[in-house]
């Protein structure tokens, strides 16, 4: 009985209270937990408003871009803008009701916009605003001669007021297609180089489409112009497709209505240096008929071959089943002179098509039209208004490559036309669809007509 109890008093004894020594190791565990712990929430308080700070950044700018864009592009012309070094710079330029409009920074760090000595914060805070100015030419030395400006690249940074936020830096660039280019007026300046009813899908290395004027010379790649003007009549999604560095120097437009954020893209480096809107109307591409009358009514005369270095000078109007040149062979054309074809265009290996010197060829053709291998077609008057070829049939293909040269007005309605390689086609396309990756040069002194 006396070991019982002694065995509880034993017992008891144990059933103490926690002493000091345990609750400050227990509090000391906790410190070091919430040492840990803390921090993982800060770092998610902090990252969440990095992340919401970058949101509210990007909706800034989507702002700030497409305002710029919009209004730019309109300017009928410039009247002042900051050097391209200043980092806190303005830009004012007049729109088509004859209000002189400024874009600057407001004390605040917004950037603010509206009518000269009215202006009404738009979008920020920012740190830095820069216009950086081109004639339209030449894209490597910046001016500020508003009489010449044609291109404008702004860039602007953008803070991100949390802790763990990183500035944006936003760019856009605009076309101005102000007022007057080169003497014509805005509505008399709209006609496109290129115009397809369906797609236009371009790219690859060293491709371009872009502009020029055969009245005043011939094409000169160091200063490439850059009023170039791309159509599309259909809407949808990715209408016009510039990939693998494209550049257009000009604008494009898709079908009246459509989407140009979805039907108008530019991957891998491609770009198009102007506007990027919709047409008020389509663009007419019509149906082509052939010539009337002798020697067109008549039965063709068969094939026409040119080989193997000879030469033939053609002064009349024919009528050939098909015609074909091969082998440094020499096509001349005297006089003005059209030509019908019921089959196919063929021309390579190092041949010629030459227009003299007042003369012209109207090219009707009824079926394919294939360009290669160094062919050189009116290379001589570098006017693509000397020569034009109308395709008459439905799916038939005009296609060129291997560093062809091409000075010509083109249509071809109901039909591709396809340009690669190391091609390069100097006048104005009308077709259904357009692809390729060789070089366009549009002359905006040709004409359909």
């Amino acid at each position: 009985m006396v070991t019982q109890m002694i065995r509880r008093g034993q017992e008891r004894s144990f059933c103490r209270a926690m002493t000091i020594v345990e609750m400050l190791i227990a509090v000391a565990i906790m410190a070091v937990v919430s040492a840990a712990i803390i921090p993982l929430f800060a770092g998610i308080r902090n990252s969440w408003a990095s992340k919401q700070g970058t949101a509210d950044v990007i909706q800034n700018g989507r702002v700030l871009i497409d305002h710029l864009n919009r209004n730019l592009s309109k300017a009928v012309r410039v009247t002042s803008v900051s050097s391209s070094s200043v980092t806190n710079g303005y830009i004012e330029f007049e729109d088509n009701d004859s209000n002189i409009l400024r874009y600057d920074i407001a004390a605040n760090n917004y950037i603010e916009f509206g009518a000269v000595g009215s202006l009404s914060d738009l979008a920020g805070p920012v740190s830095q605003l820069q216009f950086i100015c081109y004639d339209g030419n030449d894209f490597s030395n910046p001016i500020t001669d508003v009489n010449s400006i044609r291109f404008v690249k702004i860039q602007a940074v953008l803070p991100n007021s949390a802790a763990l936020g990183h500035s944006e830096i936003l760019t856009t660039s605009v076309y101005l297609r102000a007022g007057m280019l080169d003497g014509m007026d805005l509505e008399a300046a709209f006609v496109p180089g290129v115009s397809t009813k369906t797609e236009v899908e371009y790219g690859g290395c060293g491709t371009v489409i872009d502009s020029f004027r055969s009245s005043q010379g011939p094409y000169n790649p160091s200063s490439p112009g850059s009023q170039a003007i791309v159509t599309v009549n259909a809407i949808g999604s990715e209408k016009i497709v510039l990939y693998s560095n494209a550049i257009l120097r000009g604008d494009a437009y898709i079908g009246p209505g459509g989407s140009v954020t979805s039907g108008i893209k530019t991957w891998s480096g491609s770009q198009i240096t102007g506007t990027r809107g919709t047409l008020t109307q389509l663009v007419d591409i019509p149906t082509l008929s052939a010539p009337t009358g002798p020697p067109f009514s008549n039965p063709n005369e068969g094939d026409q071959q040119i080989d193997e270095y000879d030469t033939l000078t053609i002064s009349s109007n024919r009528h050939f089943n098909r015609l074909e040149l091969w082998n440094h062979s020499k096509l001349i054309i005297k006089g003005n002179v059209t030509i019908l074809l019921d089959d196919k265009f063929k021309i390579g290996d190092y041949t010629e098509l030459e227009i003299l010197s007042n003369s012209s060829l109207n090219l009707y053709v009824k079926k394919t039209v294939e360009v290669w291998n160094y062919a050189k077609l009116n290379t001589s008057t570098a006017n693509p208004s000397k020569l034009r070829i109308y395709m008459l049939g439905s799916n038939k293909d005009f296609e060129t490559s291997d560093s062809t040269l091409i000075h010509a007005v083109l249509q071809n309605p109901n039909g591709d036309v396809n340009i690669w390689g190391n091609a390069q086609f100097f006048g104005k396309i009308k077709a259904s669809r357009l692809y390729g990756g060789g070089k366009i040069h549009v002359d905006l002194d040709a004409d359909f007509q």
